[in-house]
């Protein structure tokens, strides 16, 4: 049976796709995002845009491979939802694959930039549908809201190594492999700060430590670290992930191109994250208390509201009570209530509080029940 969602936030107040980027442009996104993570100190999460919408190459469009080009789209879309290229095994997804029309909200086709004018099919496919037909594969569910991996690679090209910067080919396959599994991506901004403290060399060694260090400044959980020695148009070495204080995961690079390489890059990258962060409703934890402070105003409340209800995790609120600045919220989630504690520090709308809540008039939660969550709300955005 699907899953519905329902946020329920009463009385007080009612309540596309990614595009290309390359060269100049990416390097100045790759700019302008370490320099929010610099200023905000760590790492919090980005709203991926497009995860249900999809553009795949054509040949022409005359509609005679509209099907099979439909299907191709969806495919991907799971891919990104899910966060894993192993969905597309799961036998009810193969059968969903056969009739991708069921899944479709629209789509056409469109011309791309530059004098090739590569033919498009772009597909918008149902959110809802695309979510229920995972849940009924048992499969888990990643939500848009996704930190972000800061890269770090040292490049051989046969006349000296150096530190792979946001320009250039490679990094221009990397944007375009990492928007495909839909997973935000920086490198390094590589200045004077940066070149304290790491050198290719440290990169080349595989110095853990090193690259942590380094990477602090920039706040990311996930660094994906690694040498390559380019020959012509390929490229061969290793790439390792390291993902909080666990051991590296490596995978070899064996004469890859730079699409290539990108996408063995956010196929290791997005599978990791994905294991850690997307939601199972066959796992769920039931229901939790969930105690906010600080909702000082119907604008604090209806922006809690808001936030709650785009959470993956969250399949229902009601309100139970209201008392001075706080709420108390009863939550039904999926996946555990760690998962739900980690999706909430990602982005540090709600921070968590350490003492009692005792704001309400009602007497303490009776011990048959669990300790509610108590958090206070600092944004209003």
């Amino acid at each position: 049976m699907p899953v519905q969602r329902h946020v329920c936030f009463q009385p007080l107040m009612n309540s596309s796709a990614f595009f290309s980027v390359s060269g100049v442009l990416f390097r100045l996104l790759c700019l302008a995002f370490a320099l929010l993570l610099l200023v905000a100190g760590s790492a919090r999460a980005v709203e991926v845009q497009g995860l249900y919408s999809q553009a795949v190459p054509v040949t022409d469009e005359d509609g005679r491979e509209q099907d099979s080009d439909m299907s191709r789209a969806l495919d991907r879309v799971l891919v990104k939802v899910s966060g894993r290229q192993e969905v597309l095994s799961n036998p009810v997804i193969q059968k969903a694959l056969q009739e991708p029309e069921n899944y479709v909200q629209q789509f056409g086709y469109r011309s791309g930039p530059g004098p090739e004018r590569q033919q498009y099919f772009q597909a918008d496919f149902n959110e809802e549908a695309i979510d229920d037909l995972l849940r009924s594969a048992g499969l888990a569910i990643w939500g848009a809201n996704r930190s972000p991996t800061i890269v770090w690679l040292a490049l051989d090209n046969g006349s000296g190594r150096s530190i792979v910067s946001s320009s250039g080919r490679l990094a221009a396959a990397f944007a375009g492999g990492f928007q495909d599994r839909g997973v935000p991506v920086l490198f390094p901004l590589l200045d004077v700060d940066d070149a304290s403290v790491i050198t290719a060399a440290d990169l080349w060694g595989g110095f853990s430590d090193v690259v942590r260090n380094a990477s602090r400044r920039y706040g990311a959980e996930s660094i994906l670290t690694g040498r390559l020695t380019r020959n012509g148009e390929r490229f061969t070495g290793r790439l390792s992930l390291l993902f909080r204080d666990g051991e590296a995961t490596t995978v070899e690079v064996d004469g890859l191109d730079a699409a290539g390489v990108a996408a063995l890059a956010a196929n290791l990258v997005g599978s990791t994250l994905s294991d850690h962060y997307a939601i199972d409703a066959s796992q769920s934890s039931g229901d939790l208390v969930l105690l906010v402070e600080n909702i000082v105003n119907l604008e604090a409340y209806a922006a809690l509201g808001s936030y709650l209800e785009q959470l993956t995790a969250i399949r229902a609120v009601s309100v139970r009570k209201v008392g001075g600045s706080t709420v108390e919220l009863e939550l039904v989630i999926d996946g555990s209530q760690k998962q739900l504690v980690e999706t909430l520090a990602l982005e540090r709308k709600l921070v968590p509080v350490a003492r009692p809540v005792n704001n309400l008039s009602e007497p303490a939660v009776p011990l048959s029940e669990p300790a509610p969550m108590v958090y206070r709300w600092v944004s209003q955005r």
